[in-house]
């Protein structure tokens, strides 16, 4: 079930629908695409966090290189189905995101 449209998955108007049955279905499409979300949102967790442990591991240093590298490296992996200019694009801007999280956490508090 998309938002934008008033059809259901078999064509019928959800406008048409009772109250109860046009809450069931939203809550039960709400409730597939969070998982679905929750799970990428993992797995690129996931990802970030097992290359900047083994870049760490590595150099043997912790410092924020170790972020922006691992935040390349995974952009560019994401973005590498969709041709270089993808992967490109999803190197610089992780390793940006990955750069400002760093330097928000690492600021000194007074």
């Amino acid at each position: 079930m998309s938002y934008d449209t008033p059809l259901g998955a078999q064509g019928q108007q959800l406008t048409n629908l009772p109250l109860r049955q046009q809450l069931s279905r939203g809550f039960r499409d709400m409730g597939s695409r969070s998982y679905s979300s929750a799970k990428n949102f993992g797995i690129i967790g996931a990802m970030f966090a097992g290359t900047e442990c083994c870049i760490e591991s590595y150099r043997a240093k912790s410092d924020w290189k170790n972020g922006v590298t691992a935040g390349c490296i995974t952009g560019g992996t994401l973005g590498a189905k969709a041709g270089p200019q993808a992967a490109a694009v999803g190197c610089v801007g992780f390793a940006a995101f990955s750069a400002a999280i760093d330097a928000f956490m690492r600021r000194q508090t007074d």
